[in-house]
């Protein structure tokens, strides 16, 4: 499981790039669910990590079938992305500790 989740990871960053040629975006995790029915994809983007899900969303089922022609299994998850937000988290406490210290 680990090395499909390896390769949907690899084959959705070229594809959000090609779709989102603009846009920083990092896929920090993708878990798929053991019946290659359904993915979570966290992703990460500079500065609009929270305005880019719903596009990703809209997007989803075009991805997935992009996706289709290009890996070869029994099937193709769909996807679900949310928002990794850990940067954001560790430079609030970062921040909060400085502000303790002072």
């Amino acid at each position: 499981m680990q090395q499909f989740d390896a390769l949907i990871r690899r084959e959705l960053a070229e594809e959000i790039h090609r779709l989102f040629p603009d846009k920083f975006v990092s896929i920090t995790q993708v878990h798929v669910s053991k019946d290659l029915s359904f993915a979570k994809v966290w992703i990460s983007a500079f500065r609009e990590t929270e305005a880019l899900i719903p596009q990703l969303q809209e997007k989803a089922r075009e991805i997935r079938h992009t996706l289709s022609k290009k890996i070869v299994a029994r099937r193709v998850p769909s996807f679900y992305f949310v928002a990794d937000l850990t940067d954001e988290k560790a430079e609030k406490i970062d921040r909060l500790i400085d502000e303790i210290k002072s």
